[in-house]
């Protein structure tokens, strides 16, 4: 059995409210990974995590979405939300897709990629990326907000920008958010945990276009890529 747990249960900051929620073409931006996943042949069970407040929300689209099977509340980090929606699986999972809520331009063929190169490859985890396509520099001492004195030039060769969904053993990447909660270690996806501990991790090719609506701008972006 696979599930996919797609956290969404952030506050948006930086956006200006939950982007999660927002509306792109009459729908909340939510929706729309929630659709692929509910059509994908590969997919048994959704766990969705979403804002304490938000939870009755969560419950109607169970009615849409019936693929949903739980609504959980989010913590007050990504890891934790994620590590929420992992503990509240009682069904007999062997795996699980992590997939941000707020990236809405996934598609069933990478779901598909992520499955079968898990089982090709026998590894613990798979990931998304692409390759950067500007210069990338490694900075020091800030000057003033948005300056830096430059460091070096990294070599692009050896670099990913990692997206989701991302897919994992159930019980490996359990452990390893068990293992980072009792050390009090946080990391930005859920692959980098299973790095910490000593997991294997592939990457295959992702999209340019599965972009995570992060600011405004990232809406009319993602608008054009949905169109």
């Amino acid at each position: 059995m696979r599930f996919a747990v797609i956290p969404a249960a952030g506050s948006g900051r930086r956006f200006g409210g939950k982007k999660q929620f927002f509306e792109i073409k009459g729908k909340p931006l939510i929706e729309y990974p929630l659709k692929v996943f509910q059509k994908s042949e590969l997919i048994h069970g959704i766990i969705l995590v979403l804002p304490e407040e938000d939870l009755e929300f969560g419950e109607k689209l169970k009615e849409k979405f019936p693929k949903i099977v739980r609504v959980v509340k989010g913590g007050e980090e990504r890891q934790s939300s994620v590590y929420r929606g992992l503990k509240s699986i009682t069904e007999p999972v062997k795996e699980v897709l992590i997939h941000d809520g707020v990236r809405p331009v996934i598609s069933a063929v990478m779901i598909r990629d992520l499955v079968i190169s898990l089982s090709d490859y026998d590894v613990d985890g798979v990931i998304l990326g692409v390759k950067p396509k500007e210069t990338v520099k490694e900075v020091d001492s800030p000057l003033e907000p948005g300056d830096f004195f430059v460091k070096k030039t990294l070599n692009r060769d050896n670099l990913i920008l990692v997206q989701t969904p991302q897919i994992f053993s159930f019980q490996v990447l359990l452990e390893c958010h068990e293992r980072a909660r009792e050390e009090g270690f946080f990391a930005t996806d859920d692959s980098a945990l299973l790095e910490k501990y000593g997991y294997s991790v592939v990457a295959i090719p992702g999209d340019y276009t599965n972009i995570k609506v992060t600011t405004p701008e990232d809406v009319e972006i993602v608008s054009l890529f949905l169109s």
